[in-house]
């Protein structure tokens, strides 16, 4: 009775998210579409921002490493205009999960006005960030095929197992997200904490790089890098045909889930103190 009782509320934990979102869809609808258009709201050009600074960083990066640096990535690729393409993959990756994790540190103090109102569901504002955040990264990958077909000539076939590798991506960096948001309502010195270790993160995930550029001693240590798994295989898919292994997905699904279901359940334990303390 009793491991059923813990399984039964291990399958709550995973699902009542879910659950959540669904039954306040509309709510969520509303909420992440205005904050998609608070992102770049008193601008000149708005929305369109979304699609200018994606092509403006292609041309900076085509430039830089097409024509300036010459990257390891040059001699394994079909064309050398495919290599600032590739940066521009990691960086749209990485900007992912940085700009998620990052609002989150703040996003309780900064939507005051829905935490102090008891029927809000306050848990789905970080399902907003992540909306938002995603809703870019769409953006930014649809111009990233775009190019890559028009360098050369194809679409990858591994674009169609990217969605698959995303759904794992999404739910640790949302798992991430609610502990952040939790203990950023807390101690208000977090956000300045995540800014100073933004670049390190940067760095020490395999971004601009590979992981089989790294010392053989360390690579196995950069596995347990969030970042490293989605990094690897998303350059994989789209340029060197390569599809990730069934078992480092499993591992890294599992993984994500944990960290999913441990960071709603901390982010509901801590949320009835949010409103004493913004």
């Amino acid at each position: 009775m009793r491991s059923e009782a813990m399984a039964t509320a291990g399958g709550d934990r995973l699902t009542g998210p879910f659950r959540s979102l669904w039954r306040h869809r509309e709510l969520y609808r509303r909420v992440l579409l205005r904050d998609i258009q608070a992102t770049y709201r008193g601008s000149v050009l708005g929305l369109a921002w979304i699609v200018l600074i994606p092509l403006f960083l292609v041309t900076i990066y085509t430039f830089v490493f097409g024509a300036v640096l010459h990257s390891t990535w040059v001699g394994a690729t079909r064309s050398p205009f495919e290599v600032p393409l590739i940066f521009f993959t990691g960086l749209t990756v990485f900007s992912f999960f940085m700009e998620v994790i990052s609002r989150a540190t703040n996003h309780i103090r900064d939507n005051r006005t829905y935490v102090t109102k008891i029927i809000f569901p306050v848990d789905i504002l970080c399902w907003v960030l992540v909306g938002t955040a995603l809703f870019k990264l769409c953006v930014n990958l649809f111009l990233l095929l775009v190019f890559l077909v028009f360098v050369t000539g194809q679409l990858p076939l591994g674009v169609f197992l990217l969605p698959i590798l995303i759904v794992p991506f999404v739910l640790l960096t949302l798992g991430m997200a609610w502990i952040l948001a939790a203990v950023g309502a807390f101690v208000r010195d977090l956000s300045h904490v995540l800014q100073a270790l933004a670049p390190i993160i940067m760095f020490i995930s395999p971004v601009f790089y590979s992981v089989q550029q790294v010392p053989e001693g360390f690579q196995a240590a950069y596995f347990l890098n969030p970042l490293t798994f989605m990094l690897e295989s998303t350059r994989n898919l789209l340029f060197f045909d390569t599809v990730f292994s069934a078992r480092d997905f499993v591992i890294y699904m599992a993984a994500s889930l944990i960290v999913f279901v441990v960071g709603y359940s901390f982010f509901q334990k801590l949320r009835p103190g949010f409103s004493d303390v913004i």
